[in-house]
């Protein structure tokens, strides 16, 4: 097992991880899977939950920023907020 790990080899294991995350919504999204749906919710709010984990391990663990950290997680947030607006749209 290594001992350690690059800054560019978490920054880029993170936005592999938003990429799925991303995908899997969109996913819901295109399956009509809208934003009332309590199935479309837990998705949502587990995997925001537990990435959200992840980029506080790598701030803990100095490798990426407190404000890259906001960054990365506020994208997807702002995924999700676009979905819910989107939802409302089709209304």
């Amino acid at each position: 097992m290594r001992e350690s790990v690059s800054r560019e080899e978490v920054l880029d294991a993170l936005a592999k991880d938003a990429e799925k995350i991303q995908a899997l919504l969109d996913k819901q999204r295109n399956l009509l899977c809208l934003s009332q749906c309590p199935a479309f919710e837990e998705v949502a709010d587990t995997q925001l939950y537990g990435f959200s984990k992840e980029v506080h391990l790598a701030q803990s663990c100095g490798l990426i920023s407190g404000k890259e950290g906001q960054k990365i997680i506020k994208n997807l947030e702002n995924i999700l907020s676009d979905i819910y607006v989107t939802a409302g749209e089709d209304k």
